[in-house]
């Protein structure tokens, strides 16, 4: 089966090569090839319609991303050239009313209007809803242009659909993992051995954040297939967050809403990212109190009440300030869940002999708080960004044993 993916990219925009690279990896490690890649002007209509009738052609699954960035109207050219129709489609109207209500925007009605032969793609985490056309030469496909509402659509959506119509019995198992690389590649080689050439597999990190991509192989059988799964999740189990494609971000406003909890977070060098990383979530508001960025030793005294003698004995990036600090947002009654974060980024060290990289976490609920101490290198943002990260994965570990 031959794919191409053809995406329109604004002119003005700097290249990103990791968006280009997570979207094919994103069917790749479903199993797909990516045969060909076109990018195109965002208001090049004309060449669209151009690679549109020529990959038509040759290819068997032709993918269009980031339809909703496009200056033109994608889906005209597509419906003219496939001699078809747009019509209001009930099930994409119903997912765009949903997303406008939430967001409070009002979105195109456009958004609504697919191919009448059409088949709608969710999209859960934007108002763009994609759509899935069929012929017996080709499947096409028309996605938006965030990686988030991708990937989501891709795994939950559109590789099911190429499966299913090839008559392929594929499984996959997606695993978002935090924790030490060396233990990860140790367990997933142990697992290699349970059912020789069953599986394959791709490790993706970023700041300690680990993707883990298992595709089983056709004729794998199904106790083989199981007995894998149950040999890599329960070595594993403690480190790894969702067994799905999420974000830690997300993965925590997840486990707030399930378990009914408020968040406060109190940061020093980490900079407002940890509550930010969770009030990008829609309907975060009733599930966050607030983030405060208590940068210098004034502020953590007055607004959360750090001790100054211990401040003075021990210095900012201490785990009885991260500790006071957590302990500071609970004492004020509005919030069930602290997090609290202090440390060293660099480039430079403070005025103490404390090494750049050290930093410490403090997570706490009404039954107590508890810190972490972190010894982290690289670049000023590569440790902040871990840091961040390290206190997302922290606060979910922690609730979800609560």
């Amino acid at each position: 089966m031959k794919t191409a993916l053809i995406f329109f990219r604004h002119p003005e925009r700097d290249f990103d090569g990791e968006y280009y690279t997570n979207v094919v990896s994103a069917f790749s490690n479903g199993g797909f090839k990516v045969d060909t890649i076109e990018v195109l002007s965002c208001v090049d209509d004309i060449g669209f319609k151009r690679a549109f009738d020529a990959f038509r052609d040759v290819y068997d699954n032709l993918v269009i991303i980031g339809a909703d960035d496009a200056a033109f109207d994608i889906k005209n050219i597509v419906v003219e050239s496939m001699d078809t129709a747009l019509i209001e489609n009930e099930n994409a109207k119903s997912f765009v009313d949903a997303v406008s209500k939430n967001d409070g925007i009002d979105y195109p009605e456009s958004y609504a209007y697919l191919p009448i032969e059409a088949t709608v793609i969710p999209n859960i985490n934007g108002a763009f809803q994609g759509f899935i056309l069929d012929s017996n030469e080709l499947t096409l496909s028309v996605l938006p242009s965030t990686y988030k509402e991708i990937k989501v659509m891709c795994d939950k959506y559109v590789l099911p659909y190429l499966e299913n119509k090839l008559g392929v019995n594929r499984k996959r198992l997606v695993l978002k993992y935090f924790g030490e690389l060396d233990a990860l590649n140790k367990t997933l080689v142990e697992a290699e051995n349970i059912g020789v050439g069953g599986f394959t597999y791709s490790v993706t990190e970023k700041f300690g954040d680990v993707t883990v991509d298992i595709l089983f192989n056709e004729n794998t059988d199904t106790d083989v297939r199981g007995e894998i799964i149950r040999y890599v999740v329960s070595n594993l189990k403690d480190n790894i967050y969702a067994e799905f494609e999420t974000t830690l971000g997300e993965r925590l406003f997840d486990v707030l809403k399930l378990k009914k909890l408020k968040l406060s977070v109190a940061e020093s060098f980490t900079g407002g990212r940890v509550v930010s990383a969770v009030i990008s979530n829609s309907g975060a508001s009733e599930f966050v109190n607030e983030g405060v960025v208590t940068y210098s030793n004034q502020s953590k005294i007055k607004r959360l009440g750090v001790n100054s003698a211990d401040l003075n004995k021990h210095g900012a990036v201490s785990s009885v300030v991260a500790y006071q600090m957590a302990a500071g947002l609970l004492k004020g009654g509005e919030c069930d869940v602290a997090i609290s974060t202090t440390g060293i980024a660099g480039p430079k060290s403070d005025d103490t002999l404390k090494p750049v990289g050290l930093c410490y976490v403090a997570v706490g609920t009404r039954d107590g708080v508890h810190t972490y101490r972190l010894n982290l290198t690289g670049s000023r943002e590569q440790i902040t960004e871990t840091a961040k990260n390290n206190a997302l994965f922290l606060a979910i570990k922690k609730l979800k044993n609560l």
